[in-house]
């Protein structure tokens, strides 16, 4: 059993916890001894079941998949052979699986800095359900500067074992507010996607045009999907919270924005995307071997 791991910058006032035995999820990040992060129950109760809440990591794809049944890269996948599958409440296969994987090597470089990687073709099981050979790097690192503490969390996936793979992961951010009904999202400008009951895009759907920045509150039973405008900087959104602001830079390699906040609740979400929810299924962009991706985002809290 792997203990937490606290990482902690110069300043003493930024400090993250990183979960290696329940997927390398951050279950707290605390910026000036005030907690940013959201729950969806006590730690301990959380960490026993595969939930989301915190900063979790959503490999090998984000949300929502068609099927348990497709083909990728030229190969044949079937992700039942996974008996602990985690699904939505109508049997989608959702979140992939790592939500509580254990078995990640570790370097801690610095006491700001953990890099945590999984050579996938060493685990059986994860071969069986998704037989792609290659390794994922996760990079996580606090700093801080003049206005804002930071996360930076940088993500791999290098094709170094002779094969093609797919590229569709994302991460879901659970940042908390105090004061929800005053609470909103700043929303960069966007383009959306037209999403079936099932929280699947629709298939052959005419594209939408793009619309401008604008503000929306939280808890308004938001959950949808952007395409977003590639643009010479990062791409920036918000939670402001009265005083308090937490901002989530896309710096490369994403290329969607799902936006959730559910009705009554005290927390939003802006997910880092790299593709559209079941591009797996749909329109998967493959690395070929010898190729590797990258996407980085960096979460800021104002001081």
């Amino acid at each position: 059993m792997t203990h937490p791991i606290q990482l902690s910058d110069s300043s003493a006032s930024n400090t993250l916890v990183i979960e290696p035995d329940a997927g390398c999820v951050a279950t707290s990040w605390r910026v000036n001894d005030r907690e940013v992060l959201a729950l969806p129950s006590p730690r301990e109760e959380f960490l026993r079941s595969p939930r989301t809440g915190g900063v979790p990591l959503l490999y090998p794809y984000a949300n929502r998949l068609r099927s348990d049944h497709f083909q990728v890269a030229g190969r044949d996948v079937d992700l039942s052979v996974d008996a602990k599958l985690k699904r939505d409440p109508t049997g989608l296969p959702i979140h992939g699986l790592l939500l509580r994987w254990s078995e990640w090597n570790l370097i801690q470089p610095s006491p700001s800095r953990l890099e945590a990687s999984i050579r996938w073709s060493d685990h059986a099981v994860l071969m069986a359900a998704y037989p792609f050979a290659h390794t994922l790097r996760v990079i996580w690192e606090v700093a801080h500067d003049s206005s804002a503490a930071t996360l930076t969390v940088t993500t791999i996936i290098e094709a170094d074992q002779g094969q093609p793979v797919a590229v569709a992961f994302g991460w879901h951010p659970y940042m908390s507010v105090a004061n929800a009904a005053s609470a909103h999202i700043e929303i960069p400008r966007r383009r959306p996607v037209a999403l079936a009951k099932t929280g699947l895009p629709i298939l052959g759907a005419p594209r939408s045009d793009w619309v401008e920045a604008s503000k929306e509150a939280v808890g308004q039973n938001q959950d949808s999907l952007f395409e977003i405008e590639p643009s010479a900087g990062s791409t920036r959104i918000a939670i402001v919270d009265v005083s308090d602001r937490t901002e989530i830079r896309f710096e490369g390699g994403y290329n969607f924005l799902q936006v959730y906040s559910p009705t009554g609740g005290t927390f939003a979400c802006a997910e880092p995307m790299t593709t559209a929810t079941s591009a797996l299924t749909d329109a998967p962009k493959v690395i070929a071997p010898g190729e590797r991706a990258q996407a980085i985002f960096q979460m800021r809290r104002s001081l």
